[in-house]
């Protein structure tokens, strides 16, 4: 899935938006407070549900331009990216990238059929919640 969407708004606000939130749920799932230059090749494990554990490797970090990350459970790998470009001083582009690595043949099954059918429910919601940060500034 990739979503680009262009903002009225500093990248480096969209940036502090995306942070604060993954540093909220690192300190909510292990309890450190972590800086923002911390988090690259940061490594916790969170829960998702009462019996489904991922594993949560941040892959890329700059300073209001991109964070990524990789979570791994037994059932599948999700990369995701964010990758922030700076139009002007009031202006920039998003680029929400996420990609579904099955493992193993059912699992496969069940992402494309979910894929299939909430896609573009999922897509919609990633664009109004980035609205929805623009509105904030």
């Amino acid at each position: 899935m990739r979503i680009e969407q262009l903002l009225n708004i500093p990248a480096a606000f969209l940036y502090s938006k995306i942070i604060d939130a993954e540093l909220f749920e690192i300190k909510a799932q292990t309890g450190e407070a972590l800086s923002v230059s911390q988090l690259q090749g940061f490594i916790y494990d969170k829960q998702l549900d009462p019996e489904t554990k991922a594993r949560v490797r941040i892959t890329k970090n700059i300073l209001n331009q991109s964070y990524h990350y990789e979570m791994t459970t037994k059932h599948n790998k999700r990369k995701v990216s964010y990758d922030l470009t700076t139009i002007n001083a009031d202006q920039s582009r998003v680029v929400y990238q996420e990609q579904n690595i099955s493992l193993g043949l059912w699992q496969q099954l069940v992402d494309v059929t979910r894929e299939t059918f909430l896609g573009a429910l999922k897509r919609r919601n990633f664009r109004k919640m980035f609205l929805q940060i623009e509105k904030s500034y």
